[in-house]
């Protein structure tokens, strides 16, 4: 059984579609019903599979920290929609994209993560304009092709994250919230202040993304990646 230290984020990355992580077979027999109904409204079985498989990841590392059987977890949703676990201290927050997953876990009441590839096609100028702040804004100005994904995407996921951690989601405009950076990475949140919010970089091995964890408490992150180095 592992154990988390009070104000630790455990971040474990893994691939939504390689067996090895987690057979899709084995995943599926934890599920909920709920979960499965969901499985099944899925057109594409690519899309269903890695649904069974990201829900399954969160009941295996959850049960690895409680010592229980991962298709006995109960979860519930919060006042916001949020799930979490109930009745138990631990906390958890699930991202993906496309076949990349990150999965926070921590004994922090409030945590959010949010990981992006620096390959996905969204429309940087518009949403830069329409959700990033003036300073967050300057730091694309003159950067081009992967420079300028990579500063976009460090920029959206800690936003993410940080709507993610309060539970608000984009009940609170990503326009609201000014990040600031140590370099390339995200290494406070300048806004809003009340509650006060903490982020940090997360850097995968073997992941060519960006992935950023927020919690209302100041932590340490501890990596756990389930790629091949």
């Amino acid at each position: 059984m592992r154990t988390l230290v009070d104000n630790e984020i455990e971040v474990t990355g893994f691939d939504l579609d390689e067996g090895s992580s987690l057979p899709v077979q084995l995943a599926e027999t934890w599920l909920s019903a709920e979960e499965l109904e969901r499985a099944a409204a899925f057109k594409f079985p690519v899309h269903r599979d890695r649904y069974i498989r990201g829900r399954g990841m969160v009941r295996k590392c959850l049960s690895g920290h409680l010592g229980s059987d991962p298709g006995a977890l109960k979860f519930v949703l919060g006042d916001k929609g949020k799930p979490h676990l109930a009745g138990d201290e631990l906390h958890f927050n699930l991202s993906h994209s496309e076949e990349k997953a990150a999965l926070a876990i921590s004994r922090l009441p409030a945590i959010g993560i949010d990981i992006e590839q620096f390959d996905r096609k969204v429309d940087i100028p518009g949403l830069s304009r329409r959700c990033f702040r003036d300073s967050e804004i300057s730091r694309l100005e003159g950067l081009q092709g992967e420079a300028l994904q990579r500063a976009f995407f460090w920029t959206w996921t800690a936003k993410e994250a940080r709507m993610k951690a309060t539970g608000e989601g984009f009940g609170l405009e990503p326009g609201k919230i000014e990040i600031s950076f140590e370099g390339e990475w995200p290494d406070r949140c300048l806004a809003p202040s009340d509650p006060q919010v903490y982020v940090s970089a997360v850097r995968l091995v073997g992941f060519h993304s960006a992935c950023t964890v927020a919690a209302t408490n100041p932590f340490e992150v501890r990596i756990v990646s389930t790629l091949p180095e």
